[in-house]
């Protein structure tokens, strides 16, 4: 990210510096994705056979069995893995501290450095006085990230139980 990503998108978008939160966001995509495509190919491989079978005694092709059997058969479990995607993006700390620049000011633009939540935490906890308003308010930052992660998994549970029963 700050050897390659950074320095690539300041010498495209004519930026003094490639430390900002499109860097950021890249680093996570691309981080978040071994996840995502290891568990949707697990869960793409955990459609029973008999399906694929049926479906090609049918008539249909490689390509309408993909579309609408092995994808709507494994849906939940893709959908899972985007889930933790998003989960193991939320927490991300370190490289997105690195990646963006760690400016603590409202960015205006997706070219602007910014501080992440996490990155917050980890930088100012050692530092701020036990009792201080500043020590609740990261304590309060981190109740935030709790219940985003809460809620993004739940989100997965939702979908994991409503679409769990397409398969049987």
């Amino acid at each position: 990210g700050i050897v390659l990503v950074g320095p690539f998108i300041a010498k495209v978008f004519n930026l003094s510096s490639g430390l900002n939160a499109l860097n950021g966001s890249i680093l996570l995509a691309v981080m978040s994705l071994p996840t995502i495509i290891s568990i949707s190919e697990g869960a793409i491989r955990e459609v029973p056979k008999d399906f694929k079978v049926a479906s090609y005694a049918l008539g249909a092709n490689r390509w309408i069995t993909l579309i609408k059997v092995t994808i709507p058969a494994a849906f939940s479990g893709i959908i899972v893995s985007i889930m933790l995607g998003i989960g193991r993006a939320i927490g991300e700390t370190m490289t997105v501290l690195m990646a963006t620049g760690n400016a603590p000011a409202i960015p205006h633009s997706f070219f602007d450095s910014v501080s992440t939540m996490t990155a917050t935490i980890a930088i100012e906890m050692g530092e701020v006085p036990y009792g201080t308003t500043h020590y609740y308010a990261l304590f309060a930052v981190g109740a935030v990230l709790f219940i985003v992660s809460l809620g993004v998994n739940l989100i997965a549970e939702l979908v994991t139980t409503k679409y769990q029963g397409r398969r049987t």
